[in-house]
C-alpha cells in the first residue's frame, strides 16, 4: 500500500499492561515515514474503537490491542456497513487471532508486514447481536474471562499469556459445570441436537485456541464455523480434557464433539456465561450463525 492516504489508529493504550500507551508514537512515526496521514484515537471503555471505526473516515484502520478491542473495532464497522480494510498490531495478552493469522507479535514488525500484505475476506460469527472474529465461548472460559477483571496490570504485563491458565487453575475447583443442549445445522445442511453435561462449548473461526488446537480444521474464510463441546461429569474432568486438548488428543474421545456447522442454538441448566473474542457477552441461552467472507482483513503476505 503506497501513496498519502489516510490511517485511522486506533490504540488500546491499556492493551498488554500498559504497552499500548508505550507503543503509540513509535507506531505514528512509523506509519508517517511510510507516508501516511494518521488519525489516532486512544482508548478508555468498550465501545470507543466500534465509534472510531463507525464515525472517522480513513483509506485503512490499524488497530494497535488485544483481540478485545479489534472485536470492538470490528463491530463498529460491521453496525455501519464500512468496508475499509481493517488490520490488527498485536499488543494485548493473549493475541489469539494474530497467532492464528501469522501476524508478527513485535508491534513494527507487525505493522511492516500488514502494509506489504493483502486484504483477504473472512468470515465471521454473529451472537448476541455482535460479531466476533476468534471464536464464542460458553461456560468455563467465559467463567475465566469475567475473573480476569481482578487481574492487575502489571501481573498481565509480567506474566503475559500465563495469566490466563493460573486464572483457569485458580477458579477451575469454583466452577460448575452444566446441562447443555446444542442444536445445530451443520455444513451439509443436516441438522443435529446434543444434551450432555458440559463444562465448555467453544463456537470458533480458528484452529488455534491459546495455544490449544481446539477446532484444528477450522478456516476463517471456508464460511463455517468450528464447533467443540467438552463434556464433564466431574471436576476432574476439567483437567483431564484439558489435557487431551493440549496433546491433541481430545478429538479421539467418544464423548468430545467436534464438527463444523453453519449455526446453532446453545441452551443450558442453569445458565452459563459467554464470551466473545475475550468480551463477556450475555449468558446462555445463545444462538449463533456464521456471516460468510464479510470482513476485509490486512494479513501478512503468505
Amino acid at each position: 500500500m503506497q501513496g498519502k492516504r489516510t490511517v485511522l489508529l486506533i490504540v488500546n493504550p491499556h492493551a498488554g499492561g500498559g504497552k499500548g500507551q508505550k507503543w503509540t508514537p513509535k507506531l505514528e512515526n512509523a506509519l508517517k515515514q511510510r507516508s501516511w496521514e494518521v488519525r489516532t484515537v486512544l482508548t478508555e471503555r468498550q465501545g470507543d474503537a466500534a465509534f472510531a471505526a463507525r464515525e472517522i473516515e480513513a483509506d485503512l484502520i490499524l488497530v494497535a490491542g488485544g483481540d478485545g478491542v479489534f472485536h470492538d473495532a470490528i463491530n463498529g464497522m460491521w453496525q455501519s456497513q464500512r468496508l475499509v480494510p481493517i488490520g490488527l498490531i498485536p499488543i494485548g495478552t493473549g493475541n489469539v487471532f494474530a497467532a492464528n493469522m501469522g501476524i508478527p507479535s513485535h508491534p513494527i514488525d507487525a505493522l511492516e508486514q500488514l502494509l506489504n500484505g493483502q486484504v483477504k475476506w473472512l468470515d465471521v460469527g454473529e451472537a448476541h447481536g455482535q460479531i466476533f472474529h476468534c471464536s464464542l465461548g460458553v461456560g468455563f472460559d467465559a467463567y475465566v474471562v469475567a475473573q480476569m477483571e481482578t487481574v492487575s496490570k502489571p501481573q498481565k504485563r509480567f506474566l503475559g499469556k500465563l495469566v490466563y491458565f493460573l486464572q483457569a487453575l485458580r477458579h477451575s475447583l469454583r466452577y460448575r459445570w452444566s446441562s447443555i443442549r446444542v442444536e445445530a445445522e451443520l455444513a451439509d445442511g443436516d441438522r443435529q441436537v446434543w444434551e450432555k453435561e458440559a463444562w465448555l462449548v467453544l463456537i470458533s473461526n480458528l484452529p488455534d485456541y491459546g495455544g490449544v488446537k481446539v477446532t484444528p480444521n477450522a478456516e476463517p474464510d471456508d464460511g463455517l464455523l468450528d464447533l467443540c463441546i467438552l463434556p464433564s461429569h466431574s471436576k476432574a474432568d476439567y483437567f483431564r480434557f484439558a489435557m487431551l486438548g493440549l496433546l491433541g488428543w481430545h478429538m479421539r474421545h467418544p464423548e468430545v464433539v467436534v464438527t463444523q456447522i453453519r449455526s446453532a442454538r446453545i441452551d443450558s441448566a442453569p445458565p452459563v456465561p459467554t464470551q466473545m473474542d475475550g468480551e463477556l457477552t450475555p449468558p446462555t441461552p445463545v444462538t449463533v450463525q456464521v456471516i460468510p467472507k464479510v470482513l476485509p482483513v490486512l494479513l501478512p503476505s503468505r
